[in-house]
């Protein structure tokens, strides 16, 4: 599959910025300081919009000649194909994140948070308790049960190695 030129979406701006440009010829390098391109990728454009040899060996465009060339291929089929591609990727991404922030439940006040991440094993918050074969959790409302069961898996992920050794030596017994 051919790769798709990434500057597509930069045309628009780029043909405003040449249009402004009181020089009527453009070269290689206005070219790929307008377009944010590399040296190869602007010579392309170049020679794809009908540049010819210019002086001192450099590959020039008349600066009108550019300007149209490059508005046919931003109305081009295939330019017009990969704005809209992006653009809905652009969209699902956006709804991605939206989706992801819904998601966001805040556990815990900030003021409580660093307490909460570093809880241990050996000190579960009062109305937890923990044998061997049974977890209990005492709780007062949502915004209690999220911060204590947040408790007990940060509890998980501290200590794992001695709540497993907790629960397997009363299995054991």
């Amino acid at each position: 599959m051919p790769a798709r030129p990434a500057y597509f979406h930069r045309l628009a701006d780029a043909i405003r910025v040449l249009e402004q440009l009181p020089s009527p010829w453009i070269d290689r390098h206005t070219l790929q300081e307008v377009l944010g391109v590399s040296k190869t990728v602007a010579w392309r454009i170049l020679r794809r919009c009908g540049a010819s040899q210019g002086p001192g060996n450099t590959l020039v465009c008349p600066r009108q000649e550019l300007a149209a060339a490059l508005e046919n291929l931003r109305m081009g089929r295939e330019c017009v194909r990969e704005l809209g591609r992006r653009q809905r990727l652009e969209d699902r991404l956006t709804r991605l994140v939206t989706a992801a922030r819904s998601q966001q439940i805040r556990v815990a006040p900030d003021n409580r948070t660093l307490a909460l991440v570093s809880t241990r094993f050996t000190k579960l918050p009062g109305g937890v308790e923990f044998s061997p074969a049974r977890l209990t959790i005492d709780f007062f409302g949502t915004e209690d049960f999220l911060e204590k069961f947040g408790a007990v898996v940060f509890a998980l992920q501290n200590d794992f190695e001695a709540i497993s050794r907790f629960i397997e030596q009363a299995a054991e017994q």
